[in-house]
């Protein structure tokens, strides 16, 4: 079972070469540490106009406290986007992954 959530959060993380690893996520006055990330991949859409166009990494990361949510950084121009945005929380693993993704990234 999934929740929509879809807002803005604060994340912070390490630097990693190529992508950036969220270690704690701050949402409703709360801050929750990163245990895991299940998976990550990124979306890129390249459509004729320039403004339309996206470049996401998604990530579905497993919280100290057992939670499972789906957020995705959106990497704006030249990598330089600073908005994070929780998308959903996931209640049943069998459902959360994507299409052909079995990436394990531990952050410990």
């Amino acid at each position: 079972m999934e929740e929509f959530i879809g807002k803005k959060i604060k994340v912070e993380f390490v630097q990693e070469v190529g992508w950036k690893r969220p270690t704690i996520l701050t949402f409703d006055k709360k801050s929750y540490v990163v245990k895991e990330i299940a998976s990550m991949w990124e979306e890129h859409t390249l459509v004729q106009s320039w403004w339309q166009r996206k470049h996401r990494v998604w990530y579905q990361v497993l919280l100290e406290n057992g939670d499972r949510y789906e957020i995705y950084w959106d990497r704006g121009g030249r990598g330089k986007g600073k908005d994070w945005i929780l998308v959903k929380r996931i209640s049943d693993v069998e459902e959360s992954s994507p299409p052909g993704e079995n990436q394990l990234i531990t952050s410990g």
